[in-house]
């Protein structure tokens, strides 16, 4: 199934698009968006997904659809939803 990824921050500077379709298999999980995003540009890897672990990298988390957060990335998306990838920005 196709899902739509949307980037903000350092993922579209790293990434240098503002969006991206990754290919997973039914039933898969956002851990393996995270793999298929990783492998879609090796340059996430670090300082946005730890490379052993393929969790995302504090304070980066994903938001489906623009209405809910996940908690974990055992989430499974469904094919159409679209999935924006953001950061906790803190300070004033």
């Amino acid at each position: 199934m196709e899902i739509t990824v949307e980037f903000f921050g350092l993922p579209r500077r790293l990434s240098g698009v503002k969006e991206t379709t990754v290919e997973v298999k039914e039933g898969a999980t956002l851990r393996d968006v995270v793999k298929a995003l990783a492998a879609k540009f090796p340059a996430f890897l670090g300082d946005l997904i730890n490379p052993e672990t393929y969790e995302l990298e504090p304070p980066y988390f994903f938001n489906v659809n623009a209405r809910y957060v996940p908690r974990n990335l055992e989430y499974q998306p469904k094919e159409g939803e679209r999935l924006l990838l953001l950061f906790v920005e803190a300070g004033g």
